[in-house]
């Protein structure tokens, strides 16, 4: 089981990443004025920036930071650590679902980026279709791809790690259906 510290990670994910981060986003979304970090708050709250575009509309981002040294365990390229557990049920407590599944999360785009010697690629996805894609296929990708537990020292949580090209496949097929008549 892997051990992490969150403040340790916060840290990290604050120093010349947050420059990094900033510019590349800039770069990825039209009309960007401004990218703001968001408060520590609100950072634990699930969400890393505020896009401001130049119409004023807000654009709230989650990024997720790989570990260093992540490609090693790669079969198909980049993989994304999809949380189904932020704390695992034990010992009769009913834990808490992982921010892949929660359908109260209030993000619009998820920003998965990687140590650079691991992948210099950045993916910005729909908060909400991945959500619905994972929950779909969650059955199938825990049987099919490693799924790993990480502690903090107070809690347990759980991800699936999921090859970006099968999270793009997934998110097209449910973003396809339909006209469903009452």
């Amino acid at each position: 089981m892997n051990e992490f510290d969150f403040s340790e990670r916060l840290e990290w994910s604050k120093g010349k990443r947050l420059d990094d981060d900033i510019a590349t986003l800039r770069s990825m979304l039209d009309g960007c004025v401004s990218v703001e970090p968001m408060e520590i708050r609100e950072d634990k709250m699930g969400n890393d920036y505020r896009v401001i575009l130049r119409r004023g509309g807000e654009i709230l981002v989650d990024a997720k930071n790989r570990d260093r040294g992540c490609s090693r365990f790669w079969k198909c390229g980049p993989e994304f650590a999809l949380e189904k557990w932020s704390v695992l049920p034990e010992n009769g407590t009913p834990g808490k679902t992982g921010w892949t599944l929660c359908e109260r999360k209030q993000t619009d785009l998820i920003f998965f980026k990687f140590y650079p010697e691991d992948s210099t690629d950045v993916f910005l996805v729909s908060y909400q279709l991945l959500r619905v894609a994972f929950r779909r296929n969650l059955n199938l990708w825990e049987n099919q791809f490693q799924v790993a537990r990480q502690s903090s020292g107070a809690w347990k949580s759980e991800c699936v790690f999921v090859p970006a090209s099968i999270v793009f496949c997934a998110i097209n097929d449910i973003s396809v259906s339909r006209l469903v008549e009452p």
